[in-house]
């Protein structure tokens, strides 16, 4: 049976007629070749999604760590400074369960109005909290301050 088709000429070498009569050499080296390559970029991916993981699991930690810090802070300086009397002192309150150290100092100072005249009974209260790692390094820290009038202080 003859056909009648055109001498064309193709890019494969002209010694192989059809995929079947290659070998399997031939191929199983492109098939590894795919494997090798589909592994290299699985394990890039890898490990650049642990790398993202790992971050955010440390943005959301340091995050929580301030948010806890600076619930403390507030709760010093609202205590301190709701005290019926207040006299120039520090305080340090015990470690909370979460690590927390805090503390607060009150001082009276003297402020004046336009006028020149002086507010008598006015106290500043600083307080300060942190986040205690090891035995003195203080990793976060963070400070507020108020003034507070105290009719009943001396």
């Amino acid at each position: 049976m003859k056909t009648n088709l055109p001498n064309r000429r193709t890019s494969f070498p002209t010694r192989f007629h059809s995929p079947n009569e290659l070998g399997n050499s031939f191929y199983g080296g492109f098939a590894l070749l795919e494997i090798i390559l589909a592994m290299a970029l699985f394990s890039i991916v890898a490990v650049g999604m642990t790398r993202a993981l790992d971050q955010i699991a440390q943005t959301t930690k340091s995050s929580r760590q301030e948010a806890q810090v600076l619930r403390v802070l507030e709760s010093v300086l609202s205590e301190v400074a709701h005290q019926p009397e207040l006299k120039p002192r520090s305080i340090s309150f015990p470690k909370t369960s979460d690590g927390i150290d805090s503390s607060a100092s009150i001082e009276k100072v003297r402020l004046f109005t336009q006028d020149k005249a002086e507010l008598d009974k006015m106290f500043r209260i600083r307080a300060e909290a942190w986040l205690a790692e090891g035995s003195s390094k203080r990793q976060l820290k963070r400070q507020m301050e108020t003034y507070v009038y105290s009719p009943a202080s001396p």
